[in-house]
Order: C-alpha cells, then structure tokens, then sequence
C-alpha cells in the first residue's frame, strides 16, 4: 500500500481552515439520474475555502458573513457556479454530464492528433509552473480508511506460531485516520507540514511525510511517468477527445494511453487549461506491487492563472502473495495564501514549432533580435524550446546559487501525539467531509476498540497485566539480561552435525552533552559458540562494536577466537545450503581452516559520500581434515571429498601458514545528491556512482606471519536508467598483487560463485557456474557485472504477468584471471516470481568456447538496490 499512499500525496495540498460562520449543507447528484456524487469538489472563490462530499454525496460548507461565490465540481460534470448568501442553511445541487463539443477546437494542419500539441505545450510549460509561486501555506484535512480483506491460510501456518493469532485477527480489522496539517513551501525545495489535530483508530503504518510534495509537473510520481515529463511521449500515446468550457475556461480532454502497460506508466485522462496549458483536473490509474491505483485530482484557480489542486481522492487494492489489502483517501485543500514568483510575472503565450511553424518562425526571428531573457517576467510569446530551455537555465542558476546545491528537497514533518483529538464535536467543528451514517457507527464501535487498546498500553507500561487478557502474562526480564539468540545447527565433513548459537547483547546509552544536546551511545557485545560431535571439538569467537549517532563519528570493533573458517571469507557457501547437498547427495562444497585470532578495525565517514577504514589482523592457521562419511543413504563405501580446494595456481591446498594483515579501504561517490527530511540528510540511492578502493598487505616476520605479499583493488558500480526500456546495473572490479613473495591461499582474491542450484548470493557481483576456488588467484585479475533489466521483453509482454511483477534480466558476467581463460557467463534470469524468487538460466564460456550450462533459483532481490558506501566495507 505504500505506493497507494505516494500517489494519493502527489498532489496533497489541501483542507479547510474553517472560520467561525454560518454551515451550509446539501447533497450533489446527479441530474438525470438523482445517484449522489461521492468526493465531489466544493471552494469558495471569496476564501479559498473548501468542502467535498462524502460517499453519500452531502457536504457541509462553512461561509463567511454575506455573498459567496461557490464551485461546485465534479469529473465529468459541468461545473456549477452558485451565489449564496451566508443565512441560507441548505441547499441540493444537481450537476449535469459534461457535454464535450468538437466545434471549438482550433484547426491545426496535418493528420496529428490535436492532443500531441496540447500535451507538448504543457510540457514545454510544467517547469513554469512549478516555479510560479515562491512560498505558499494552506490547510490540509486528509482521511483515509482500510483494511485487510484476506490472508492466505497457509501464510497463516508459516508464520511464528507466537504471531499467528496476531496475523490472523487483522483480516478484517480496519483502520480510519483523520489529519488536519499546515503546510508550507518555499521555492524551490523546502517543505513543511505541521500536524494540527489528527484521529487514528487502527494501525494505519503508512507515512505521507516524504510524499506529499510531490507534483504531477515533475517528470516522475511515485516513481511512475507523469504525462507531463520530458519524455512522456516515450511511455504515453494520447487521444484528444473534446473540449468544454468551464467559468469561461476552455478545457482540453485528453486520455492518456500507455504505449507498454506497466507500474510505472498511467492510463486514463488529463484535462488540460487551453493557452495557460496548465493542469485543470485528472483521472489516472496505475498498478504497483499488486496493487490497483486510482486517482483523482481537482484544481481551481487560486490566483489569477494560478491552479492548485484542491480536492484529491486515492483508492487502491490488490495484493502480494495473496494477501488482500483495500484502502482509501480523500483529502481537501484550502485556505492557500500565495506569494508569486516576480520573476515569472508575465503571460507567455507557448507557440507549437510542429503545429505552428510559421509562427514559431517568426516569434524565433523577433526574439533573436529583441532578446527574450526578460519574457518570463514582462511577458510574451516564446516557442515550446525556447521557454524550455529558459526555465532549464533558470533552475540550473538557483541551483547553484543555493549554498547545498547537492540537496534536491528539504521536508520538515512535525507531528505531536499531543494533539491526537478523539471528541466528536471538535471534529465536527473541524471536518470538511460530513460522516455517512455508518461511519458514525463504526467511529463509535472503534472508539470502544481504542478504548481497550488504550488502557492495555497504560497497563504494560506500568507492567501490570493488560485488562483484555484473562491469563496472566509472564514478567519480562529486566533489560539487563535480556539478549538475543540465533540457534546455528549444520553438517559439514570436518565437524560432523554442529549445534551452536550466537548470543548478542545490545549495549545502548544516552550521553547528555549539555543541556540542549545528547548523543547515544551504540554497542554490541556477541559471542558465538559451536560444537562438532564428529570433530570432539568447540569453538567460539567474541566480537565487540561500538559507535555512535553522531555526525562524522567513527566505529570501532574488536574481536578473536578460535573458529572454523571458510577460505573464502564471504562466506563462499552457504553452510545450511551445503548441509542439505552433503547429507542428501554427498556434494560438499565447503572447505576449512581453522584461526585463532585477534582482529581490530576502524571506520569513519567523513561525509556522506566518503569513507575511510582500515583493520588489523593476525591469524593462527591451522589445517583440518574431515572427521566422517555420513550421508543419509548412499553406498557403504562413499567418501566426501578431501577438505582441500583445489586451484589452478596451486593445485590441492593441504597447508596454511600463520599471517599477520593490513587492510586499509575507501568509498568515495562523487556527485551524491540528497534529500533532507526533518533537518537530517538521506541519501539518494543511484544518484552517484560508487567507487571503491582497497589496500592489502601481508606483514612478514610480524610473531610467526609469513604472509608477505600486497595487494591493490579499485571498483566501480552504479544503477543508471537506460531510457524507457530498462535499467542497467554495472559492477567493475580489478586488482593486483603488486607484490606476492608469500600469498597464503586463504589471502588469493576469491570471486563469489555458486555450484548448487539454490543460491543466496547477491546477482551484482558473483558468478553462477564457476567452480569454488579453481580460479582465485595471487595475481591479477579483473570481474565486470553487466545485468540489464527490461521494463518488458518476452513473458513480460503478457500483461497479467507483468501486473504480477514478473521482471526479465539478461546479464554477462566477465572474470579474467591468469588460469581463467577469459571466463564469461550469459544469462537470463526471471525475477520477482511471485514476488519472492528469482529463476536464472545462465551458460558459460571460456576462450569462447562452451564451457557448462546451469540453472539457479534464489530469493528475488531489489535490482540495483544498494549502491551503498557500507556496502563496500
């Protein structure tokens, strides 16, 4: 549901603030059929108040003492302009079907389509738009409602059995919020929304703050394509389908047709102000996630050509693995009070250059000569490339001239639980959309809910039992003992069955700084254990981590013990996975060492896009052998393989020697952008490229290492947009050990594959086919990830899988190594399958010959999340 709430928020700029007055009340239907019309428009052109109507079609309208001009406004319908005086207490309103006339529309050469000039000129016009106010404020009154309509049965039996009346109590619990806001903008990127009063009854889990700024003049919404981007003509085919006038406006309706249907595209309508090319109402839908989402917007003319929604309606449904979830939201805008942007004072008439060539001809010509820097703010005509180009030049200036040109949006949230209002007649007093009848009944019903819910929360925060609850429930540990655990239970040939665990304790303080200051302190304490039954032997490792929330502070750890380790410390396989190919098939993959030691390092980001680290380590190698053949089934006579890696460079490993490591690395991601929410700074993930670079040296002679080596890495990786066609996901990496008098194999540079067909490695960055060890190396070595992601390509083109989520990638992966004979794998891969897994079939080459054929199955991943700087070290 959260992209139901993003696009809800995209054009949520909404309320009424209401002044004490007289109510006007009534019901809108229509007029030949008397059905009402639910979420209809209403706004006071004197106040720039505003009311909607509720499913039921009443309405209720605070007026101000005398004459009031009142809209009344519904898709598809005439718009109906009435004069009121403030002592009338009623009054019904029948609206007519709009009548679409094709008469007075201007005629314009060659077979196009009108639609295609009117969307290009609302386009060439959206960044004016969207820079014509410097700051504004209004009041925001939003309400949403939803529930859970369905969870399978078998999700029911999977989760904890703990969790599993929890999980089945929500089908068909509902929530219900109420929110009035203050919000304010200042150009070009700071927001602020302010919490008035707010009414929640259910857990709603949604959050709007990050959302409710958007606009449908952006290029994107809720990462869907609006019809008026740049590229819109790439994604949207359109239809012009009449005109109407309304309050002496010509109205362009114009349906919007996806060229491929998909999540990020829209379909329906948009309805365009003829000559101000300005957005007038709209009716899209668009699918995510599972998901079907419907909106609709109404805009009014706040100021003279100046048009702010002011009525949006959000409904949404569907699911993901056959949960079924259902919701909707409605939110009203009023009470805007606008400051232009003297810059942009002027009328520019938009000339169309296809369209209108002699025009545009001429209006190129005048402006050559006379100059057109100063049209946006005195006025005048400019065709669709040259006010594109102007306002690019001018937002680029602003930018620049901002001092954090890096930080694309600045969003403030401020919210007080304080403020939580449940008396009915506050919210009557407040509420621009009267309540049905059985939403009285039902705010009653959850009240009582609330009630309950509530006293059970005063209870267990005073650590009593919870008046719901008949049993008595059992005392929690003081926090001092409490810790978590992660049982570890695998087979392996050296050890046998292991059973062991890992126990964490979190170590968190507040350290008051000053009085109006304080940071807190983060730190984890965990020590893992395990014992092999085959082996007779334990082993254990204690790891400590400490940092804090403070800006550019550094982390720390320290850790040692003595533990069985692969030689690949990734871990190169995974050890339940292996577990089940030894026990069943007698395919283990896994290969050990066993280290006593101690390791220390350090870390800290210098700035979001930076950071530096480095560690210490000595290692006590030992080699260790298998200790049984035991398989479920098989022959009497089967043996696992030798726990030694095989290796081009070395052949058979049997030996390792002690070594005492030096490790230094950096992330750098030059041109990071960011959003900031709340005073503090987020990251835009595939803004920037990350790269990568790392230093490794063995110490000789440092206690018994023998380790004598130095190796050099550098990468790079980056997520980009590829047109509309898909995504690209790019990961190079190289190195070299510049020096190798002694490389120990457990230090070779080893590269992340799978030979079992179920696999939990990340797709960008590791191999599909090639066979653990045989290729790592002391040398050089270069590894280039090159995954593509199709918007659609074969299965993709059949919708119903599409709306499922089903995504196609084709991949080539590169590994050149001394022994590698230029190792390369393609694939294809089918992922999200059924929203969870990933299919891949992948072959393999090498010198360009066929080398081997596979297929992988795995948990789907989030393409291209993570370009990190974490992510690196």
């Amino acid at each position: 549901m959260t992209v139901a709430r993003q696009l809800l928020c995209t054009s949520l700029l909404f309320l009424t603030g209401l002044t004490t007055a007289q109510t006007l009340t009534g019901r809108v239907t229509d007029e030949a059929t008397g059905e009402a019309l639910p979420y209809a428009s209403i706004y006071v052109q004197q106040t720039g108040t505003g009311a909607t109507t509720n499913i039921e079609g009443r309405y209720e309208l605070k007026l101000r003492g005398g004459s009031n001009t009142i809209v009344f406004q519904y898709l598809g319908y005439q718009t109906q302009v009435v004069n009121v005086e403030s002592s009338r207490g009623s009054l019904d309103v029948q609206l007519r079907t709009e009548a679409l006339d094709l008469d007075q529309v201007e005629v314009l050469s060659g077979a196009e389509d009108l639609s295609y000039s009117v969307i290009r000129r609302a386009i060439a016009k959206a960044d004016y738009h969207r820079n014509q106010v410097d700051r504004y404020t209004a009041d925001v009154y939003l309400k949403g409602k939803g529930k859970v309509d369905k969870i399978p049965k078998l999700y029911q039996k999977l989760v904890p059995k703990e969790e599993r009346k929890e999980v089945t109590e929500m089908i068909g619990k509902s929530f219900t919020s109420e929110t009035t806001s203050r919000i304010s903008y200042t150009r070009p990127n700071t927001f602020t929304e302010e919490v008035v009063s707010k009414y929640v009854v259910g857990e709603e889990n949604f959050s709007v703050s990050g959302y409710i700024f958007s606009s449908f003049y952006q290029p994107e919404v809720a990462s869907v394509v609006s019809p008026l981007s740049p590229k819109s003509f790439a994604y949207y085919k359109f239809e012009h389908e009449g005109v109407f006038l309304d309050q002496g406006k010509l109205i362009n309706k114009i349906r919007v047709i996806p060229r491929s249907r998909g999540e990020d595209v829209f379909e329906g309508y948009v309805y365009i102000v003829q000559d101000d090319w300005a957005l007038h109402s709209l009716d899209l839908r668009t699918y995510g996630m599972g998901f079907t989402i419907d909106i609709k917007v109404n805009y009014n003319e706040v100021a003279d050509r100046i048009w702010m929604p002011t009525t949006t309606t959000i409904e949404g449904s569907g699911g993901i693995i056959g949960i079924k979830i259902s919701a909707s939201y409605i939110a009203s805008t009023s009470n805007y009070d606008i400051e232009l942007n003297p810059d942009l004072g002027g009328y520019v008439e938009v000339i169309d250059e296809k369209t209108q060539p002699e025009a545009a001809a001429t209006t190129r010509r005048e402006n050559q000569v006379a100059g057109y820097e100063e049209t946006l703010e005195s006025g005048g005509e400019l065709t669709r490339k040259e006010l594109m180009k102007l306002m690019r030049n001018y937002e680029k200036e602003e930018q620049e001239a901002t001092d954090k040109p890096e930080v694309v949006g600045n969003y403030t949230f401020k919210d007080d639980s304080v403020k939580t209002i449940r008396d009915s007649a506050a919210w009557e007093a407040v509420r621009p959309i009267p309540l049905t009848q059985e939403e009285i009944v039902g705010y009653r019903y959850q009240d009582s809910i609330a009630r309950v819910e509530r006293l059970d929360s005063i209870a267990e925060a005073r650590g009593e039992k919870p008046p719901s609850e008949s049993k008595p429930g059992k005392k929690p540990l003081p926090p001092a003992l409490r810790f978590d655990v992660s049982p570890d239970l695998q087979f392996n040939p050296v050890e046998g069955y292991a059973v062991g665990a890992k126990f964490t304790k979190n170590l968190r303080r507040t350290v008051v700084e000053d009085t109006s200051s304080h940071k807190v302190k983060f730190g984890e304490l965990s020590l893992r254990t395990r014992y092999g039954f085959a082996w007779k032997r334990g082993s254990w490792e204690l790891d400590y981590r400490n940092w804090t929330n403070k800006q550019g502070a550094g982390k720390y750890y320290i850790s040692g013990g003595r533990y069985l380790r692969q030689f690949d410390a990734s871990p190169a396989i995974d050890p339940i996975l292996n577990s089940f190919t030894a026990l069943l098939w007698g395919d283990s993959y896994v290969r050990l060492y066993e280290r006593a030691y101690g390791t220390a390092g350090y870390s800290k980001r210098f700035s979001d896009a930076f950071k530096l680290g480095g560690s210490v380590t000595y290692e006590d190698r030992r080699a260790v052998r298998n200790t049984t053949d035991h398989r479920w089934g098989g022959e009497d006579d089967f043996a696992y393989a030798p726990n030694q890696p095989f290796n081009e460079e070395r052949g058979a490993v049997n030996r390792v020697e002690n070594a005492a490591l030096l490790e230094v690395q950096a992330a750098w991601r030059p041109g990071l952008k960011y959003l900031i929410r709340n005073g503090r700074k987020r990251m835009i993930e595939n803004s920037a490229p990350t790269l990568g670079f790392r230093v490794q040296t063995g110490l000789p002679s440092l206690a018994e290492s023998v380790s004598d080596f130095t190796l050099l890495e550098a990468s790079y990786r980056h997520r980009f947009e590829a047109g509309r066609k898909g995504a690209v996901n790019l990961l190079i990496r190289g190195g070299a050990f510049v020096s190798n008098t002694y490389v120990d194999f457990p230090d070779f540079k080893h590269f992340a594959t799978s030979e079992i067909i179920l696999t939990r490695l990340d797709p960008i960055g590791s191999y599909r086919l090639l066979p653990y060890y045989r290729n790592s190396t002391g040398e050089e070595y270069v590894e280039v990830y090159a995954h593509y992601q199709f918007r659609k390509l074969l299965l993709t083109n059949i919708w119903q899988l599409h709306l499922m989520g089903l995504k196609e990638d084709l991949f080539v992966n590169y590994l050149y190594t001394p022994t590698s004979e230029h190792y390369t794998e393609v694939g294809y891969s089918l992922d999200n399958l059924l929203r969870v897994l990933r299919l891949e079939f992948v072959t393999s080459f090498r010198d360009g010959k066929y080398d081997d054929f596979g297929v992988r199955l795995s948990f789907t991943t989030t393409f291209g999340g993570g370009d990190d700087v974490d992510d690196e070290f």
